[in-house]
């Protein structure tokens, strides 16, 4: 079974930049799997206690957390906890391949990323990654990883160390990946999607150039294709 757990953290009901970032990426996401009737499970992941968000109109599963009361100044932590409580709480295999996707992120209609995971039953691939960082990403393998989109076994995402206030939760990631067979891991060339780390806009994902104004959200903030 492959999962895609949607991560998020919407803690100000009134922020229309937010809820448009992540209504974006679940709408595309949806997109993708409806076009070629793809038998993905989608859990929503939200950190901010259970309550009624507009996460619920979906149609996809929510799983609410408290993470985000945690006293821990590693909003990498909080993820992190937020994708392990998840595969504990809908009973995620050690087989199942567990997808993480950045709610905030928007999938290209081409993503090589959904491409690879489209051909996992011939591949049986154990992780699909693209390692180094936003700013230089590389093709070898390392101890720092791009996790706007990121796919392992659940067993190896269950041995991955929650970070240490100061620690990357990339690299605690990357790390994992030296557990796997290198032939079982497929390195990406490319993720095939926009993404926004530490903004709150993603203006060129939404149909609009990197430097341009954003109609919709009504900010100029850079965002990323990788």
């Amino acid at each position: 079974m492959i999962y895609i757990i949607v991560t998020s953290s919407f803690y100000i009901e009134t922020d229309e930049i937010r809820k448009s970032q992540y209504t974006n990426c679940i709408n595309k996401l949806k997109k993708i799997i409806e076009k070629d009737s793809l038998e993905w499970k989608v859990i929503i992941v939200e950190n901010n206690g259970l309550r009624k968000t507009f996460f619920d109109d979906f149609g996809y599963e929510v799983h609410y957390t408290n993470n985000n009361f945690i006293q821990m100044n590693n909003k990498g932590y909080n993820e992190l906890k937020d994708v392990i409580d998840t595969i504990t709480k809908y009973n995620i295999q050690d087989t199942d391949f567990v997808i993480k996707i950045t709610g905030r992120y928007i999938l290209e209609d081409d993503s090589e990323f959904i491409s690879t995971i489209k051909n996992l039953d011939n591949t049986n691939y154990d992780c699909v990654i693209k390692y180094g960082n936003y700013g230089v990403p590389v093709d070898y393998k390392t101890t720092d990883c791009i996790t706007g989109i990121i796919g392992m076994r659940s067993y190896y995402i269950k041995q991955i160390k929650l970070p240490t206030q100061h620690e990357s939760v990339e690299c605690n990631w990357a790390k994992v990946t030296y557990l796997i067979d290198d032939n079982k891991i497929h390195k990406v060339n490319t993720l095939g999607i926009h993404i926004c780390p530490g903004y709150d806009s993603i203006s060129g994902a939404l149909g609009y150039n990197q430097t341009g104004n954003n109609s919709i959200i009504g900010v100029d903030i850079p965002y990323f294709l990788v």
